[in-house]
This record gives C-alpha cells, sequence and structure tokens, in this order.
C-alpha cells in the first residue's frame, strides 16, 4: 500500500494531466484553452513540485472538455527509458 495515498493520487492526476498535454501535442496555452483554466493555474498543475490540487468538479470538467473518461486520469504509466 502506497505510504501517503493522497498525495500519490494527486501526483498520478498532475502526471496524466501532463500525459494528455503531450497526447494532443497542445501547447500550455492551448490546452488552458480548451480545458477552460488559466495559464498560470494549469502551470501549477503540471507541475509536480506545486502543491496546487484540483478538486473532483474540477477533474470531471476537465475529462468533458478534454473528452477523456476519469479512470484515464487515474492509470499508471510504464516508465519508459529514453
Amino acid at each position: 500500500m502506497k505510504e501517503n495515498l493522497s498525495n500519490y493520487y494527486c501526483n498520478l492526476v498532475k502526471k496524466n494531466l501532463k500525459r494528455l498535454k503531450k497526447e494532443r501535442k497542445w501547447s500550455i496555452t492551448k490546452m488552458a484553452l480548451v480545458l477552460g483554466l488559466s495559464e498560470s493555474y494549469l502551470g501549477h498543475l503540471l507541475s509536480l513540485k506545486s502543491p496546487k490540487t484540483l478538486s473532483i468538479q474540477l477533474l470531471g470538467a476537465i475529462c468533458e472538455r478534454a473528452n477523456v473518461p476519469i479512470v484515464y486520469f487515474f492509470e499508471e504509466q510504464e516508465q519508459r527509458s529514453k
């Protein structure tokens, strides 16, 4: 079991938000526009060092705007070597 599940899931959502940006080939500006977020707030969310988190309501809105199921943000991706 993970030591701190709250932090684990927050970081997992943030990592998958970054993955969405990469898969869609979005700039921060484009992603913020599509998701209805400010570029500043989105930048904080994309940074794993930032303590910013998002509510389940906001995550649901992001899912609707990006047309992805909520489970997308809770999937663990294998680390690929470069």
